[in-house]
């Protein structure tokens, strides 16, 4: 139906608040500023402005800064991560341009921990030959997130609107996007539905999705509740070419409590600090499976565990983090330190914590260009985990998500303002905007399905029976003539987990986070 509602026009629309989204809207704002070139910029947040993956994200950013470490020696690191299936040009674009993305953060006011004279305290993490993580102890994405947000707020071209869901994009033939969104006002999304009142049209010259991850579509996952895949969603429908979405991390160490599907993250910089992995025994297993042990990349760690549990009467290995001292606990761990205390009654300065590997990164997604475009669709731009921009290969390397974030948006951000100097002011717009049509489907059984079918180890059979499932339950799913919001995040994810499978029955060979079992035997 055609929605009265508020109708209102950008230059640039970014969907998403995490890293990616701040940082394209500052270098787009500041970009048009050393230009005197108006700009209008809209930051769109699902939920709160600061409710990302980002503000969750703990261990750091990857960027070399020592005379020890070398630009080689980063790329060397994330080929071998990501199993050689990396855009070299891409691995060497960005991690030669990261020093230069942190001077940034550092301009912008970011706070990370120094050493006692002065010096920045890199430390390492697993897949990394030398120390290369700037931090701020374990909350990197939380000071970053914040940094990022004062930061936009100086900015009076930027409008943020929290609480905005974007449920409907459609482009016309004069290549203008239109985008219907429901204000949600910060209500629990299964009462909130689609209203006049409550109905926001805009429209823009170019959009960027930063929508993030798509954890949500598993039944365990370090994501945020608000990562349901929705840009993979929209690009698909806009016809932009999606890459590789069943290359998906599972993070080795998530914290293990039963019955809750946001698991809390045990952050790999532990690891680097000395904890080791250990299995029901108390035996330190990771050497027999690596070279690197408790320091190898997710994707090893992540399979060596699984088999750990499947010779195991419980479901789950440990983390022993009492071989490091209580200080280097408070002094660089003081959240996790809380968090096990809080959730698990532990003490992991003399207790081990259990662990056990659950979703964490999607390291395939909307394929774009060199700069952010995505292929298929024009001034249509793809930016952080949503993207597949090549620099993750078949696995991603411990921290390099946040620098991605940063250096691509930079370069995205310089695209857009060169193309809007040539283009003129969008007219006010009233757009007739396809019927939404919305199935009833149920979420659990798509997280059920994804789970059970595309986790960590995968068959032949067992994706072609998840792909026949969700088919056949969103094929006869009926019509809701009364939809809410979290109704359309549940098509979503059935959605994209049918794209997921798709995608893992494509794949011809294991490599990085891709594993399916029959592939062994060919």
């Amino acid at each position: 139906m055609q929605m009265q509602s508020n109708s209102t026009c950008y230059d640039v629309v970014i969907i998403g608040t995490g890293v990616a989204g701040l940082a394209t809207a500052i270098y787009l704002a500041e970009a048009a500023a050393s230009k005197n070139q108006p700009i209008s910029i809209l930051l769109a947040s699902k939920a709160g402005a600061s409710d990302t993956n980002t503000s969750w994200a703990q261990g750091g950013i990857a960027a070399v800064a020592s005379n020890e470490d070398s630009f080689e020696a980063h790329i060397e690191d994330t080929l071998d991560a990501g199993a050689e299936q990396n855009d070299l040009q891409i691995v060497r674009k960005v991690i030669e341009a990261a020093p230069e993305a942190m001077q940034d953060l550092i301009r912008w006011g970011i706070d990370l921990d120094k050493k006692e004279d002065g010096t920045y305290d890199l430390v390492k993490e697993g897949g990394h030959q030398f120390s290369r993580i700037w931090h701020k102890a374990d909350m990197t994405g939380n000071t970053l997130q914040a940094t990022l947000m004062h930061r936009v707020n100086q900015f009076p071209c930027i409008i943020c609107k929290e609480n905005l869901a974007i449920v409907q994009i459609e482009k016309d033939h004069e290549s203008i996007f239109h985008i219907q969104a429901i204000h949600n006002n910060g209500v629990d999304p299964s009462y909130i539905n689609l209203t006049p009142e409550n109905s926001i049209q805009m429209h823009c010259k170019h959009l960027v999705l930063a929508t993030g991850g798509l954890g949500m579509v598993y039944a365990k996952t370090t994501n945020q509740s608000i990562a349901t895949g929705d840009g993979i969603f929209f690009a698909n429908q806009l016809g932009a070419r999606i890459k590789d979405l069943s290359f998906v991390q599972f993070h080795p160490t998530g914290l293990y409590e039963s019955n809750q599907s946001s698991t809390y993250l045990i952050t790999e910089a532990l690891r680097g600090a000395g904890a080791i992995l250990r299995n029901e025994q108390g035996v330190d297993f990771m050497p027999q499976y690596d070279t690197r042990a408790s320091l190898a990349p997710r994707d090893i760690v992540s399979r060596a565990i699984m088999s750990e549990i499947k010779k195991s009467t419980i479901q789950h290995v440990f983390l022993d983090a009492t071989v490091l001292s209580r200080s280097t606990i408070q002094q660089h761990f003081p959240n996790i330190q809380l968090a096990c205390s809080q959730k698990l009654g532990i003490d992991i300065s003399k207790q081990w914590i259990p662990v056990i590997p659950v979703e964490h990164y999607a390291c395939g997604g909307i394929q774009v260009d060199t700069f952010g475009k995505a292929l298929g669709v024009d001034a249509l731009y793809a930016i952080g985990e949503v993207a597949s921009t090549g620099l993750h290969g078949a696995n991603r390397l411990a921290s390099n998500s946040l620098i991605e974030g940063i250096v691509f948006a930079k370069w995205g951000a310089s695209k857009m303002i060169e193309a809007l100097k040539e283009e003129g002011l969008l007219p006010n717009l009233n757009f007739n905007f396809n019927p939404i049509s919305i199935k009833k489907i149920d979420r659990a059984f798509v997280q059920h399905t994804l789970s059970n079918y595309a986790g960590i180890e995968k068959t032949t059979a067992g994706l072609k029976t998840g792909l026949n499932e969700l088919t056949k339950v969103y094929d006869e799913a009926s019509i809701l003539t009364n939809w809410t919001l979290e109704d359309w995040e549940n098509n979503v994810l059935c959605q994209v987990g049918m794209i997921l499978f798709k995608d893992a029955l494509s794949q011809t060979e294991n490599k990085g986070v891709f594993f399916n079992v029959d592939l062994e035997k060919i």
